[in-house]
This record gives C-alpha cells, sequence and structure tokens, in this order.
C-alpha cells in the first residue's frame, strides 16, 4: 500500500465519519484527528484537506487536530534507510509534505513531541508549526520534558495528563 493510498483512506475515513455518525450517537460537528509519528503526518494532511473540493463536506469537517511527534517534510525520506520499503517519488514527496501544502484556511493543531526526541523530528514539528502561524492559522505547541519519540503518547493513558488536558481544552474551546 503507498502513502497516498494510506492517505486517501484516512481522508474517506473522515467522511464516512461525517456521513454517519448519527447512526452511531456521534457528534459529525465535533472531529478531532490525532496520531502519533506517521499518525502525526496524517493528523496534519487530515487539516490540511480541501473538503468541499475534493468530497462535498462543510470545509471545517476536521475541528482540530494533535499531530504527535509528525511527520511533515518528507524529502529526506528518500535519502534514508526507509526508501526501500516506501518506494517514495519525488511527486509523492512533494504531495505529501504538509510543510509544502499549508492552505490559507484549516483547524488549529497542538503540536506536541518530547524534549527527548530526534534532532530531525524536533526540527520538523517547530518548521511546521512556525509555517503553520506563518499563514495565520492557530497552532499551540505543547512541550513534553523527559519525553522521546515512543513515550511522547503515553500521555494519552492518563486523561489528567498534560497531553489529553490539552487536548480536551482544545476540544472544549472548540465547541
Amino acid at each position: 500500500m503507498t502513502l497516498e493510498e494510506i492517505v486517501r483512506q484516512s481522508r474517506a475515513a473522515i467522511a464516512w465519519l461525517y456521513e454517519n455518525a448519527l447512526n452511531f450517537g456521534g457528534d459529525r460537528e465535533r472531529i478531532y484527528v490525532s496520531g502519533h509519528s506517521a499518525g502525526g503526518h496524517l493528523t496534519a494532511m487530515l487539516a490540511l484537506t480541501d473538503w468541499e473540493a475534493d468530497y462535498g463536506l462543510p470545509a471545517d469537517i476536521v475541528k482540530g487536530g494533535c499531530p504527535i511527534s509528525g511527520l511533515f517534510d518528507l524529502r529526506p525520506f528518500p535519502y534514508t534507510y526507509l526508501q526501500p520499503k516506501l518506494q517514495l517519488t519525488w511527486d509523492q514527496v512533494l504531495r505529501n509534505s504538509p510543510i509544502l501544502r499549508i492552505p490559507d484556511v484549516a483547524p488549529p493543531l497542538l503540536v506536541t513531541y518530547g524534549d527527548e526526541e530526534t534532532s530531525e523530528l524536533r526540527r520538523q514539528s517547530d518548521d511546521f508549526l512556525a509555517a503553520w502561524r506563518s499563514r495565520g492559522l492557530r497552532g499551540e505547541h505543547l512541550p513534553q520534558p523527559g519525553k522521546d519519540h515512543f513515550s511522547a503518547i503515553d500521555g494519552l493513558l492518563d486523561a489528567s495528563s498534560p497531553l489529553c488536558s490539552a487536548i480536551l481544552e482544545q476540544m472544549e474551546v472548540q465547541s
């Protein structure tokens, strides 16, 4: 499965959720997304989707998101050990690098990573958030002291953690 197919399926899942939320007691007006690492990439891709043009859905279908230790600039990947598995073409890299596709209108994001994250993933998150804000979009950084790439999601296990608290606050502010 290609990266573009994973992005397409994620977008289709959000469209399905919006169309079917009422069938299972969901609130299609409160769709928030979050993901870790490659899931952080998908979170950004969902946030920048042109829902009206591509799916005929409201532009603000996604109300907010929290990419955790995300990948926002895929340009380095063809030069890494992952390329034989990913098989990314340069066109795919450009189409799927969120930092290169920041829209004029998008939901607020809470960008987070552990302070023991690799320098490259810290750079990607910082650069993405700066680019997001430079377009006038709302975005916040949540520091995670003592966390690394794998422990940055630990806060999701505890509703009173700084990570969960910040996500819940984002959802409350948007309601």
